[in-house]
């Protein structure tokens, strides 16, 4: 992968092939589009804004005429950009101009909070409008090769869509920037990527939400909705605290990176291990674990 980042900063146009070849690539195998955003991040984390806004549009375009000749439909080209380029290219800009991946990533989900504002208010029910996706698309699908599904549990997984729909969102472009980040540290400031993701720390703000939104939640007695779908989100961005907080414990405390590797099972086989991260970035925005295992080490 830093190879890819190498070519790309070797020059503007090199920077302009590498996007236009792996935004084609993502429209056959979406995982590139994890590429194509780490290069517009690059690119506008290094270069400068205007140069990142250029490779964002080179990719989109390119995106968006092999989506209608392949399919003849412009839409896959607008959700791939508003996946991994656009949003990203933003989140880069932000960085760019705080230095703060915590101001990029608060963006994130107040971009996602408030999309999921606008998903209620143009649907009054979310879960029932995916079902209906999927009875009118899917459903005769697997009907017809056969396959059988339970449709208590498709009831379920449309319940939580939404939500789903929107953590990944945050996740998906965070992810992406630290790759361009991370990139840049290893090609002009080695060891740079490890200090500003240890230094991860969002606003008290985010904290007083988070609990606003759960106790809201905890009187409404509503196990769905947009309160709880909100909740998720700001649960997703406290994760990220907590896991700043798991890597530097790990170089503090001098730990084998096992720890880390275990954490990262943990959290992609059981999902409750991120609310166990996110109650421990909650709870350092008034301990600050970090400062005081550092003066301990003093």
């Amino acid at each position: 992968m830093l190879g890819i980042a190498t070519y790309s900063m070797k020059g503007p146009m090199q920077a302009l092939i590498a996007v236009s070849l792996f935004s084609a690539l993502s429209v056959w195998i979406a995982p590139f589009g994890l590429l194509v955003g780490g290069i517009i991040a690059l690119v506008t984390l290094r270069i400068s804004v205007t140069e990142g806004f250029k490779t964002l549009a080179v990719a989109v375009v390119v995106n968006l005429f092999l989506s209608v000749m392949i399919s003849g439909q412009y839409w896959p080209g607008i959700l791939a950009m508003m996946e991994y380029m656009l949003p990203v290219w933003v989140m880069s800009v932000i960085l760019r101009q705080t230095n703060s991946l915590a101001t990029a990533l608060q963006f994130a989900m107040i971009v996602a909070g408030l999309g999921l504002i606008g998903v209620y208010l143009m649907i009054s029910n979310p879960a029932d409008w995916w079902l209906a996706l999927f009875n009118q698309h899917l459903a005769p699908v697997l009907e017809a090769s056969g396959l059988e599904y339970q449709p208590d549990m498709i009831a379920d997984v449309a319940n939580m869509l939404t939500m789903l729909t929107a953590v990944f969102a945050v996740v998906l472009w965070f992810s992406i920037l630290t790759i361009g980040r991370w990139w840049q540290s290893e090609l002009y400031h080695p060891g740079q990527f490890k200090i500003d993701f240890y230094q991860l720390r969002l606003p008290k703000s985010t904290a007083y939400i988070a609990i606003v939104l759960a106790i809201t939640g905890l009187v409404l007695g509503q196990e769905t909705g947009l309160i709880s779908d909100i909740t998720a989100v700001v649960i997703v961005g406290l994760m990220f605290q907590g896991l700043a907080i798991a890597h530097q414990t790990v170089a503090i405390k001098k730990l084998h990176t096992a720890w880390l590797v275990g954490l990262y099972i943990l959290l992609f086989l059981f999902p409750q291990t991120m609310l166990i991260l996110a109650t421990i970035g909650l709870v350092d925005t008034w301990i600050d674990f970090r400062s005081r295992w550092k003066k301990e080490e003093l």
